[in-house]
């Protein structure tokens, strides 16, 4: 697609940005690299492409060793802009410049420190206090979006999530309404932006402060912008995705689009007590599912792995149907040499042999990735009833003690808080409660782990955590029955916007853990859920951000889009010149008004989405569902990409 070749050209935009700091830095230069920003940099460009630049070795930073400056070389460190890493380098550095023999020539800075995103003014600081003023040079680089699969962008900063959430930290921002500037640049200014979010509106005044992008309106290829803060829908993160992609996300490690197979070092088995571990194995078979699983990874990426391409938001149990059965067709193709002549087997073993070569060592990758989530996620039936029960608020004493009881029978450290926190946003928790859940959460996993539950509770996720005394008086509050028809704020909010659907009767669709039965079933039963974006969750949660899109495709005129979402406080629309209105406000600004039209329906049926905190596969792929529905293109864009066991991760982060 034209678009999507567009987008990539933010590869040749990071690559010019890149050249342009390597370029102004004289003498042999070495890069040193922070492990976690080489899979983003593999985007942007080439080790091939970085000597061409004058780059003489490339290393990984190790932050426990110190890397010695040989001769006249020039160290260049790239970097996360976090105050961690950058002090942690600041003390290496004091040692190599007092290991220097020579007096430092300030004109020839032989240190230099590339920050991403952004380089702080408080790091400049930093340097002075630590006697490096003048010895070493800051610049800062923005590699903006990267693309990783059609439709889907990421600035690949997994941290963004942590800051503006967790510590209300927002000096990430600027440099992710830089990026979205380059976009209004490559794309055009759309017509019209929603925004639903305190960050979301934050990034639109600074998006006006930078300028608006002059462009002809022949040129605009979104018709709408969607940006959507995190907070605003943490159902579509906590809820377990029952499609392959998201599943992949669930179990593995991923880095910049790629994930890494491993059966015994994975985001399950890592977060799990070592004692109930369901496989147990003995060291030799440790070792030997951690050396034939080391190196075996998967792009996710349609274009380099068709596999992924042809199934990525299919649901799982179909995908592991048809991933066996490819590996048993191509079983029978290869047999076919046997029963070949000399010279056709000649010319097989030329043309046909090396494509099927590559294709069988992608799909054995991909059902080896499969027997994995399998494995890992266990009885997955039982985990889709049960967060079907909390999105519903059925028996809420029942959910928090089957939440108790995964607790103590399963030890899993981030997904047991995952579902607490599901528990609150859809049916609450008593402080009382609270604090029981958190007794034993601590007995389990240490008393180190109390501040987890402060953090959540700044993120929203959590209600706050309150004093033994404090907490003793609502005990009676807590055992009074709720009537029945109390409704929670997401509950309220979710059935104005339609996001909970009932046609999923059967619990047990696309479970990983179905046997052959329940493959055959769903492979029909998923085909006649994919007229609805809730297949991403079994047919119970529409994703907000799809229903959104789908809202903004379908409206005809400003009163329906006023009428869908006026009873929600938060949305704001923003038109092409700088003024923004409620969908009421709006709706009524019409009817007086002579000169501006109704930008409803959408002329440019093109829609970007931006969600401020981390996306998942599951709203990617209800976005996919939409704009296949109604003949539209939506592109996802995000700071980075994350499972739900992610969003509760970041709060372990000291």
């Amino acid at each position: 697609m034209e678009l999507d070749k567009k987008l990539q050209g933010f590869q040749l935009v990071a690559q010019e940005k890149l050249q342009a700091i390597l370029c102004s830095i004289p003498g042999r230069k070495d890069l040193i690299l922070e492990p976690p920003l080489i899979k983003s940099l593999e985007h942007v460009c080439s080790a091939s492409w970085l000597k061409l630049k004058g780059i003489q070795r490339i290393y990984k930073h190790d932050a426990k060793q110190i890397l010695p400056r040989q001769g006249d070389h020039v160290h260049i460190y790239m970097i996360r802009s976090q105050l961690g890493t950058f002090q942690t380098l600041m003390k290496q550095m004091q040692t190599l410049t007092e290991a220097d023999q020579q007096t430092p020539d300030l004109a020839m800075k032989m240190y230099h420190i590339i920050c991403v995103p952004s380089c702080f003014t408080y790091f400049q600081t930093l340097l002075e206090q630590n006697g490096l003023w003048g010895l070493v040079q800051l610049h800062h680089y923005n590699w903006d979006f990267i693309y990783l699969d059609e439709g889907v962008l990421s600035l690949g900063l997994p941290n963004l999530y942590e800051c503006l959430y967790l510590h209300g930290n927002s000096s990430s921002l600027p440099a992710v309404a830089q990026s979205l500037r380059l976009l209004q640049m490559f794309c055009g200014q759309p017509s019209m932006i929603l925004s639903y979010g305190s960050h979301s509106e934050r990034l639109l005044e600074m998006l006006k402060l930078l300028g608006t992008a002059s462009r002809h309106p022949s040129s605009m290829d979104y018709g709408a912008w969607l940006i959507l803060d995190r907070d605003k829908d943490y159902p579509s993160s906590l809820l377990t995705p029952a499609i392959y992609a998201g599943l992949l996300l669930e179990v593995f490690h991923q880095r910049a689009g790629e994930i890494t197979i491993d059966k015994s070092h994975n985001k399950i088995s890592t977060q799990r007590i070592s004692l109930l571990q369901g496989q147990r194995r003995d060291e030799k078979e440790e070792r030997k599912g951690a050396a034939t699983s080391q190196g075996s990874s998967i792009k996710l990426n349609s274009d380099s792995d068709e596999i992924y391409g042809d199934n990525r938001y299919k649901h799982f149990a179909q995908v592991s149907s048809l991933i066996r059965g490819q590996v048993k067709a191509l079983g029978l193709e290869l047999q076919k040499l046997n029963d070949m002549q000399l010279d056709e087997m000649h010319d097989y073993v030329a043309r046909k042999l090396p494509k099927l070569t590559e294709l069988k060592a992608k799909v054995l990758r991909h059902l080896n990735a499969s027997e994995v989530v399998i494995q890992m996620l266990g009885n997955f039936r039982r985990l889709q009833t049960l967060e079907e029960d909390i999105l519903n608020n059925v028996s809420r004493k029942r959910l928090l003690t089957e939440i108790d009881e995964l607790l103590t029978t399963d030890g899993q450290r981030y997904n047991t808080l995952r579902l607490l926190c599901l528990l609150y946003l859809c049916a609450g928790i008593s402080p009382e409660e609270l604090q029981t859940f958190g007794r034993n959460y601590c007995n389990m996993f240490g008393h180190r782990e109390l501040p987890v539950f402060q953090r959540l509770a700044r993120a929203g996720l959590l209600p706050q955590l309150l004093a033994e005394k404090k907490a003793a008086s609502t005990k009676l509050l807590s055992q009074l029955p709720l009537p029945k028809f109390q409704q929670t704020e997401f509950q309220a909010n979710a059935n104005r916007l339609r996001l909970l659907t009932s046609f999923a009767d059967n619990p047990t669709e696309g479970s990983p853990s179905g046997g052959a039965s329940a493959r055959s079933s769903n492979a029909t039963s998923s085909a006649a859920q994919q007229s609805c974006p809730s297949f991403v969750f079994n047919g119970t949660y529409i994703p907000l951000v799809a229903q959104l899109c789908s809202i903004l495709l379908k409206t005809q005129n400003a009163d329906e889009v006023a009428t869908k979402l006026s009873m929600i406080e938060g949305f704001q629309l923003h038109l092409h010149n700088d003024t923004s209105f409620t969908p009421k406000t709006y709706a009524a600004h019409l009817k007086t008004s002579a000169t501006d039209q109704d930008q409803f329906p959408l002329t440019q049926r093109k829609i970007f989405v931006f969600i401020v905190g981390g996306a998942n596969y599951a709203e990617i792929a209800a976005c996919d569902l939409v704009a296949k529905l109604t003949g539209a293109t939506i592109t996802v864009g995000t700071d980075n990409l994350m499972a739900g066991s992610d969003l509760i991760a970041a709060a372990f982060k000291h």
